[in-house]
């Protein structure tokens, strides 16, 4: 169960491995007020409301694994500490989480586990390891644990989100991804977790604090809509113009310049120094765009919309710009008289076009900062690993489905990147939510999935 500030994820699993199957799944919206910021408010009323979506969407475990989030009442982190043996770790934790969380170490949930590294942990000349390191405050914990005993449910892990996204995008992926590194950004509508995976092994997890939200808020502030009719607008028109981008126009939008956001006088990301392990936030920076390529609204000969008055009534056997006294000579030859295509404005193909770059000018400068915070996670992973290419970014969460935003991504880090389908080369066999539902809110189910393999991934604890 993914309980979000905007909608709360459940999904149902038995089996493992090629017997793992997918037998319920639900998503709904969550109730007002019960959850800010990802911590619950109102256990009471959020946990009747699990018990009712569970009863609804005919989900019959009793048995939950749950994540928690919020920057402000957890931490999840990689430490380097020295090498030890696992008792001497567990006693120096004790005292060395007070060095890496914001908030009082005695009032605290902690878990901590070594991370493998085979090269590094048999150079002798290395004298450090790698610690995966999980704090979260009581009350938050509590809070979740109240929920579910509401719902009926019993607890029996309370896990965090980064380790179940990939849990579930690489741990079960068909794809190889486990021997793969990896950037999972998991868009949610407050904030957004990224998570950088080395061979299958969280490396580096931070959270950025802009989301859904942002978008949302920016288009309200820029239309002048309330956030309700903002919301809709992004659902109905949020589409990230790659013509615009490809072209340099985008920058210039946002910028006031087609040379980029260094020539704008921005300082870039790799003004950072990225040996410490949180750089300070850097909202900015960025490289100079390539050469804009030929125009997107260059039409090809055997596009329907040009050469046929039928279909184009803009489309003309001459010149429609020629001057009213100019008269053609007779043509005498026998060769067939050569029409250029016609030119056609994308607006007159797209009918939405002009209000989808309203909103597309809207969230843009969000958008930058976005992509901005991602280069950092990416750049600091190729300043740790010198050696190491990164594979591939993948894309979850509910604002994953921003259209084009995968193809953004990776047109500004130079990294493939997709929106993941977690249910990809899995076996769903519920029947309360149909195909095409399912796939319009996969990439928003992933950590529930993860949550609900814990179990089927790491064998019963």
């Amino acid at each position: 169960m993914d309980i979000g500030t905007q909608t709360i994820k459940m999904v149902e699993v038995s089996g493992a491995g090629s017997s793992l199957r997918v037998t319920g799944l639900a998503i709904e919206n969550t109730p007002p007020g019960t959850v800010m910021q990802g911590v619950i408010a109102d256990p009471k009323t959020l946990g009747a409301a699990l018990k009712q979506m569970r009863t609804k969407n005919g989900i019959k475990a009793t048995k939950c694994v749950c994540s928690v989030a919020g920057a402000a009442g957890m931490v999840v982190r990689v430490i380097e500490v020295p090498k030890m043996t696992p008792s001497e770790l567990a006693e120096t934790m004790k005292w060395e989480v007070e060095r890496h969380i914001p908030f009082a170490a005695s009032d605290v949930e902690l878990s901590f586990q070594k991370i493998d590294n085979p090269e590094s942990d048999n150079d002798p000349n290395n004298p450090n390891m790698e610690v995966l390191l999980a704090v979260a405050q009581r009350d938050m914990i509590a809070q979740h644990i109240n929920t579910l005993t509401a719902a009926g449910l019993t607890p029996l892990v309370i896990d965090v989100e980064p380790l179940a996204v990939g849990r579930a995008l690489i741990d079960l992926s068909k794809e190889g991804l486990q021997s793969k590194n990896v950037v999972i950004v998991n868009i949610g509508a407050s904030q957004t977790d990224v998570g950088v995976f080395k061979g299958g092994a969280l490396r580096y997890p931070r959270t950025i604090p802009l989301g859904g939200d942002n978008l949302t808020r920016a288009i309200a502030d820029r239309l002048g809509l309330s956030m309700d009719a903002a919301e809709d607008e992004k659902r109905a028109h949020a589409v990230i113009l790659m013509d615009l981008v490809k072209s340099g126009q985008a920058d210039e939008m946002m910028y006031g310049t087609a040379g980029g956001m260094e020539d704008a006088g921005i300082s870039t990301p790799f003004d950072v120094d990225m040996s410490a392990p949180l750089p300070p936030p850097l909202f900015g920076g960025g490289e100079t765009p390539a050469a804009a390529p030929a125009s997107p609204f260059d039409i090809a000969e055997d596009n329907p919309f040009v050469n046929s008055t039928a279909t184009n009534p803009f489309a003309e056997s001459a010149n429609p710009f020629a001057s009213p006294f100019e008269v053609a000579a007779p043509d005498t030859s026998e060769a067939p008289v050569v029409v250029e295509p016609a030119m056609v404005p994308v607006e007159q193909v797209e009918p939405h076009y002009e209000r989808r770059k309203e909103v597309f000018n809207a969230i843009l400068p969000m958008l930058g900062e976005f992509v901005m915070e991602l280069r950092r996670s990416v750049d600091y992973f190729r300043s740790k690993y010198p050696n190491d290419t990164m594979d591939l970014i993948l894309l979850c969460g509910g604002s994953a489905r921003v259209q084009n935003l995968d193809q953004y991504i990776e047109h500004d880090l130079g990294v493939p990147t997709s929106v993941a389908d977690p249910f990809a080369g899995l076996n769903v066999t519920s029947k309360n939510m149909s195909v095409t539902r399912r796939m319009e809110v996969a990439s928003a189910m992933s950590v529930a999935l993860g949550l609900a393999a814990r179990d089927a991934v790491l064998g019963k604890e």
